[in-house]
């Protein structure tokens, strides 16, 4: 293979990468938003202040065996927040606690032997709603040059 296909393979294999990074990126923020959402509705029906909200969402279900690796995390980075931080700022907040407890899930699934998070349901989900999305935009954008 001479020099230039070996540098156009190379680049395909980072643009996909990049692509998968971005996915990734972008579930965190959408589990953040999540989150995010649940504290505010739980201030909004119930009455809480920042803090009891967002200790009350520490609980995590969804994530099955790895939660207590998620209510660390939380507990940790976002409780303290709580009291402190605006809206916006603490939204930040939680996105940076959930993209460390995403990585020590991921460390502690391959540890475990258990599947990857590119298996997990919820992960799936979001990544095929993410790529019809996509596809979606792409063919209105070819159906323009008709």
């Amino acid at each position: 293979m001479d020099e230039p296909q070996k540098r156009k393979k190379k680049q395909e294999r980072r643009e996909g990468t990049a692509f998968m990074d971005t996915i990734r990126e972008a579930f965190v923020r959408y589990l953040a938003l999540e989150k995010f959402r649940e504290v505010e509705d739980m201030k909004e029906t119930l009455g809480f202040d920042d803090a009891t909200a967002v200790r009350e969402a520490c609980t995590f279900l969804e994530r099955g065996p790895y939660r207590e690796i998620w209510r660390r995390h939380w507990q940790a980075a976002v409780l303290p927040a709580a009291a402190t931080s605006p809206g916006g700022v603490l939204l930040g907040v939680m996105e940076k606690a959930i993209a460390s407890a995403l990585l020590d899930e991921e460390a502690a699934r391959k540890q475990q032997g258990d599947r990857p998070l590119e298996e997990d349901f919820q992960y799936k989900t979001f990544v095929d709603a993410a790529l019809e999305r996509l596809l979606r935009e792409g063919a209105g954008e070819l159906q323009q040059f008709d």
